[in-house]
Parts: structure tokens; C-alpha cells; sequence
């Protein structure tokens, strides 16, 4: 198990930051970044290759203006991520097409992805999250309220959304679970893990919850940092930073920036998301989960959700 982890250059902690895409704009999400890169906080920014066919608006690499502004990104160490294609329906083709038109941009194919929502060509989501019988829970839940079964997915070689061949080749990481916790590690301390029963996701590696502004302050408070660094842990959050971290008015969330400014003063180990995975690999080699690890890492995700919802009426 990931325990006692000695971090690079006398870090007491590791932190990263994997940003889902959903909503983003070059106007809603730059003064972020500027911030990030200002103060050394390098994080993993994931991008749609195409313009949204669904219900989510955000900018794409097909936009002038986006993809100048994420070679900048690139060009300053931050790393750039996939979270599908696109928002909406794309077959096969497209997404294939997809995936060399990322290279062609930015020289490298996505390291690390992120299923969105509920786009037919995720990969072993829905029910396919959970081991049995949460899976059958869900699957039962998801019918009752949609009356319709779950869909095939793009881990489904039936499916005209499968690209799990191509994810297995091009892509190491795929993010699953997400926690409340602010040291990632000490709820998934086995990550990145590999699953025999889903072949075509290499690893997987769950993150801390940071969804909105509101959540990510929550989760990053001066008391959840000394508790990451005594524990010498590491944090990758998953957000939005399309969610309300900058006002209508391009300014930059005040209570962020104290956070980001406590944050920055550690000694941490600042680093995108598939460098910090890598490490973590690297220093402990392919880890195959066992049945109950798996289990008590989704017992642990639904009553964590369970939680939130309460919380944060979410």
C-alpha cells in the first residue's frame, strides 16, 4: 500500500488538480490558471476536442481562442487532459478522428482522462463503476428512474461509441471514484490500479471532491491542509473551475485565492495529475485490487456522496 510516501525534493505532500471541462470559457477559467501557474501550482486542464453537441457549453479545441489559450496552458507546464471528445453523441469515427486531432494540437495524446456525465462512449461507467452487488443496485436504480436499461458504452465493442482499443493504446488514466477526503491517497491508497475485468483502462486513480467553488474552499481549509501534510498524503481535486470561481465581472474568487495562497506557502509537491500518478507507480509498481478492496472503496464513495447531498443539497 501507498504508505509513508517520501515526495520529491523533501516535499511533506503531494496536490494536484484534475479540472473537468464542463461550461469552460477562455473568460471563466484564465484568471484561475494565471493565478495557479503565478503561485507554482501546476494541475492536469481537460479539454473537449469538439464543440458541444449536448447540453453543456464550453469552448473546444476547435475554437481559435480556446486552443491558443490552452498551448499557452501546455507551454507553461500545465497539463492537458481529455474528458471525452465532446459533450453529446460521437461514433467511433470521431472519436478516433478526435483523439489524433488532440495530438495534432498539442503534440502528445491525452495521458489522463475523465468520463463525462452521461455520454454514450464513457468507458465502464454507470453500474460498469461498481463491483457486485453494487452494480445491480444501480442498474435497477438507473432503469426505475429512466426506463430505459444503462447504455453499452464505449467500453462495448457492439456499441458505434466503442474506442477502448484506442483508450487502451493512447491513454494511462482514467479517473473513477471521488471522495470527500483531502488525502486522496489514505482512501485509495492502491492507486493507480489496474482491474482485469475492464482490460481497456490501463489505470485507474480516484480524486477528492472540489466540485464547485463552495466544495473545493470547503475541501482545501487551512485545518484539511495541516491534516494533508501530517500525514504527508497526496490530493489530486476534481473541479470545475467553470463553477463559479470567477465572477461575471473576470474576477477571481477572493476565498480561492487565500486557499490557493495557503496552499502555495507548504511544502508541497505541485505537480499535474499523470506526473503524480507516475511517481506513485513508479515507487510501487502495477497494483491489481482485490474484490474486497474494491468493494469497500464504493461502500466508502456512496455513503460520502450520501453526505454531500445532505451537505450541500447537491
Amino acid at each position: 500500500m501507498n504508505q509513508n510516501v517520501r515526495w520529491p525534493d523533501g516535499a511533506k505532500f503531494a496536490f494536484s488538480i484534475f479540472d473537468d471541462t464542463d461550461n469552460s470559457t477562455v473568460k471563466n477559467c484564465k484568471p484561475v490558471y494565471d493565478y495557479l501557474v503565478e503561485k507554482g501550482v501546476l494541475t492536469t486542464k481537460s479539454v473537449w476536442v469538439y464543440p458541444s453537441r449536448g447540453s453543456y457549453s464550453g469552448g473546444s479545441l476547435s475554437d481559435s481562442d480556446y486552443l491558443e489559450w490552452v498551448e499557452s496552458l501546455d507551454s507553461a507546464g500545465v497539463e492537458i487532459g481529455l474528458h471525452n471528445v465532446g459533450d453529446g453523441r460521437f461514433p467511433r469515427e470521431e472519436i478516433l478522428l478526435g483523439l489524433e486531432e488532440f495530438k495534432d494540437k498539442l503534440n502528445y495524446f491525452p495521458k489522463v482522462h475523465c468520463n463525462h456525465v452521461s455520454n454514450p462512449d464513457n468507458l465502464y461507467w454507470w453500474d460498469k463503476r461498481f463491483v457486485w452487488p453494487i452494480s445491480v443496485l444501480y442498474k435497477i436504480a438507473y432503469f426505475i428512474k429512466r426506463r430505459k436499461p444503462t447504455p453499452a458504452g464505449g467500453d462495448e465493442k457492439t456499441s458505434e461509441f466503442f474506442w477502448g482499443d484506442a483508450a487502451k493504446r493512447k491513454i494511462k488514466y482514467v479517473r473513477n471514484l471521488t471522495f470527500s477526503e483531502i488525502n486522496t491517497l489514505s482512501r485509495d491508497p492502491e492507486m493507480p490500479w489496474h482491474d482485469p475485468s475492464k482490460p481497456y483502462v490501463n489505470y485507474w486513480f480516484s480524486s477528492s471532491d472540489g466540485h464547485n467553488v463552495t466544495v473545493f474552499n470547503d475541501l482545501l481549509s487551512p485545518d484539511n491542509l495541516d491534516k494533508l501534510e501530517a500525514e504527508g498524503g497526496a490530493c489530486i481535486v476534481y473541479t470545475h473551475f467553470a463553477s463559479g470561481f470567477v465572477d461575471e465581472s473576470g474576477n477571481l474568487d477572493e476565498a480561492f485565492k487565500a486557499r490557493i495562497d495557503d496552499l502555495a506557502s507548504r511544502n508541497g509537491w505541485f505537480v499535474p495529475c499523470s506526473q503524480l500518478l507516475d511517481y506513485l507507480l513508479e515507487i510501487e509498481g502495477k497494483s491489481k485490487v482485490s474484490y474486497w478492496y474494491r468493494f469497500t472503496r464504493n461502500l466508502a464513495w456512496g455513503l460520502e456522496r450520501l453526505n454531500k447531498v445532505i451537505k450541500y443539497r447537491m
